[in-house]
């Protein structure tokens, strides 16, 4: 398809493409450093490297891949770049030749491929008709399975740009029905008539089919929460199905909403009937926008839900319903409790909300990454679940929000509030002088600083000392270790001053060398940036 000869460097690149052993760590990553090289390298380079890399023998090894993305991903990061600084590259005019070559590479690859989705990104970060043309074309013929690969793939067309959105609409809506594919479809129609990017709403002229597409995922949602067992035979596949049916509700309750077809109205009353409460929150704003008492009653309802009550309060005052709401649900405490408790729901974590939620501490201090003081808040919750044996379980713990949503699976319920906040800012914090590393990798000179800490443990009682790891934080070292105190194991990190211990009280959620020295960052962070701790008054 060319006959341009590659260079040295785009040669040495192929060359590691094609090797098929494994590579060691140190070679693996002087590989995928030199994968940055096709984004230096001139355009015109890129069609004979791509198409080369066509004829190797596919599937590519795991490692390959790895490298392949790589080098894709830095011709992304090249157009990224571009687009935040304003800068006009020659390669965003990708040539006809560059095009046809990706095609046949992205639709050769097979879709486990890590290289698809920054295919796909690369073309989307263009902005240019052809290229976007491309995008729309490999989605339909070739829609990467993973909606995380899709967000990916669609980000940046989510930017506040113009953009020829003929290119990708109508056509793009051919692709809704992949479950994949839909919400994120529709949510970019409605991004680009919202930002005004567009003069009319790209899914206006199909408004009765999407009206149609939320009556019957409506009615499937309805079936689904009653008999949950007809759809699905893991709780895996029944939350993955209900996270996508969820997403496309959103979504056309969203579209809906924009175009304005007051045909939608019965559709959004019977989305508005639903027990999921994201979806009732959408389907309360759009029949608020149609004006709807209805909607503006379950809209303030649902304030009362934590889970809920952040999208509710955003609502409010977009509609102008803030003063509606009642004052207990827009206080500071009751924000953060939503915080925390949308964090606990994603399904990266618990999947759902907690059963309870509890303050425990609030008070305002500074923090890692803040000017100035900030809200701080502890919140006891806890997770009341029936096994599929009939068997009752119980799981709490304590989580923080305010500067910060986050929980760890260690429990820390049984420590004092100070070293709560001091473990979460310390996991939290970022400097290029706070290092961890584990002791084998340390230097002759290093390894007799880890003796003589454990020689301190030793004269202060510990026994049973496994030193795994070696703190560096702003110039003083503290030792991470496993160790026993007076017949009870648990993790000690001792420096030239102090001795932190903390024992094993339960097998799995124990506080282990992570926490431990987070709590010993925090700590030093939050001394050094505050007054001795004081309760806030009442909330």
């Amino acid at each position: 398809m060319t006959d341009t000869p590659l260079n040295e460097r785009l040669t040495a690149l192929l060359s590691d493409l094609r090797s098929g052993a494994e590579l060691s760590p140190q070679d693996a990553a002087r590989s995928m450093k030199r994968a940055g090289w096709l984004a230096e390298e001139p355009r015109e380079q890129w069609p004979a490297f791509f198409q080369a890399v066509c004829e190797l023998e596919l599937p590519l090894p795991a490692h390959t891949d790895r490298l392949l993305s790589g080098a894709i991903a830095a011709l992304v990061q090249q157009r990224r770049q571009a687009l935040s600084s304003g800068t006009k590259l020659e390669c965003l005019d990708a040539d006809p030749i560059l095009l046809k070559v990706l095609q046949q590479l992205y639709l050769q690859l097979p879709n486990r491929s890590g290289a698809k989705a920054p295919i796909l990104t690369w073309l989307a970060a263009s902005g240019e008709e052809n290229q976007l043309e491309l995008l729309v074309t490999l989605l339909l013929d070739d829609p990467p399975d993973d909606e995380q690969q899709v967000a990916l793939a669609l980000s940046p067309l989510f930017l506040k740009r113009a953009l020829p959105a003929n290119a990708i609409f109508p056509r793009l809506f051919a692709a809704i029905d992949k479950p994949q594919l839909a919400a994120a479809v529709i949510d970019l129609a409605n991004f680009l008539f919202r930002e005004q990017l567009v003069d009319e709403h790209p899914g206006k002229a199909m408004a009765g089919l999407l009206i149609q597409l939320l009556g019957s995922l409506t009615h499937s949602l309805g079936v689904l929460e009653e008999r949950p067992e007809e759809f699905a035979e893991t709780p895996q596949q029944l939350g993955k199905r209900v996270a996508h049916s969820v997403s496309l509700a959103v979504s056309l309750c969203d579209a809906l909403a924009l175009i304005g077809d007051t045909d939608a109205i019965p559709k959004l009353h019977q989305a508005l009937s639903l027990s999921h409460r994201r979806v009732r929150t959408e389907a309360a704003a759009a029949l608020v926008r149609f004006g709807e008492k209805a909607g503006e009653d379950a809209l303030i309802e649902l304030a009362a839900e934590p889970v809920a009550r952040l999208r509710v309060l955003a609502y409010g005052d977009e509609l102008k319903l803030t003063a509606k709401i009642p004052p207990q649900h827009r206080t500071p405490a009751a924000r953060a409790e939503s915080e925390l408790v949308v964090w606990l729901a994603e399904p990266t974590q618990f999947g759902v909300p907690p059963t309870q939620l509890e303050l425990v501490d609030h008070r305002r201090q500074h923090w890692p990454g803040y000017t100035g003081e900030i809200d701080c808040y502890l919140f006891r919750f806890s997770y009341h679940l029936t096994l599929e044996d009939g068997k009752q379980r119980s799981y709490s713990n304590v989580g923080i929000a305010g500067p910060l949503a986050h929980a760890f699976t260690a429990d820390l319920a049984d420590l004092p509030p100070d070293d709560i906040y001091a473990a979460f800012a310390g996991w939290q914090a970022e400097h290029e002088d706070i290092k961890q590393y584990d002791v084998a990798r340390l230097s002759k000179a290093e390894q007799l600083e880890v003796v003589r800490l454990q020689r301190r443990l030793h004269d202060a009682g510990y026994t049973d000392i496994e030193p795994q790891q070696m703190g560096y934080f702003f110039g003083e070292k503290a030792l991470l270790a496993t160790a026993t105190r007076d017949g009870a194991a648990g993790v000690a990190v001792a420096d030239f001053e102090d001795i932190s211990f903390y024992p094993a009280r339960q097998p799995r959620r124990s506080l282990g060398i992570e926490e431990a020295y987070a709590i010993y960052k925090g700590r030093k962070l939050l001394r050094a940036f505050n007054q001795p701790p004081h309760p806030a008054p009442p909330v």
